[in-house]
């Protein structure tokens, strides 16, 4: 029986050093893919800086005022908002430009009986003094009162949501 063993062969100590050094690079390497791959995206993500400066109410109409910042050196195109319970698209998308400091985005509903609703909703949106072509896209409703606080947020094109709150 001692006989049959030493007939048995494993590999040699060289190869099995080869072996193991292949599979400690390839996992160093696969490990240094995934987190530069995290760090990337990470920096190269758009940041929105989204001031509400006021809601001011109408008899017939009411202006939602916003500030907004991209620090960031790519643009930023914003899809949409919501206000409440009303939700709206932009068809084109608001384009923000990088190092943007302080542009206002100023939205005006159609307010009869304080009442934003529909596609109807909104009469006319300004960006950076320029109107917009078009009306976005709304659904929904809300219904607009002096004294009360309403949050909201601008969804970009990217799927990012920026909220912000604001008082009438």
């Amino acid at each position: 029986m001692a006989s049959q063993n030493r007939n048995r062969r494993g590999i040699s100590n060289v190869v099995a050093t080869i072996i193991l050094i292949a599979v400690a690079i390839a996992l160093a390497v696969a490990v240094a893919v995934w987190v530069f791959g995290l760090a990337g995206s990470s920096a190269k993500t758009a940041t929105l800086n989204v001031q509400a400066l006021g809601l001011t109410i109408g008899s017939s109409t009411s202006t939602l005022t916003l500030m907004l910042s991209n620090p960031s050196s790519s643009s930023i195109g914003i899809n949409g908002f919501t206000l409440g319970g009303l939700t709206c698209t932009f068809s084109p998308a608001i384009a923000v430009p990088p190092g943007t400091q302080g542009a206002q985005l100023i939205i005006i509903f159609n307010t009869p009986n304080g009442q934003a609703s529909g596609n109807s909703a909104v009469s006319s949106v300004t960006f950076n003094n320029n109107n917009l072509s078009g009306t976005p896209t709304c659904t929904g409703s809300v219904t607009l009162t002096a004294g009360v606080q309403y949050s909201g947020e601008l969804t970009t094109t990217s799927g990012q949501t920026y909220p912000f709150t604001v008082s009438s």
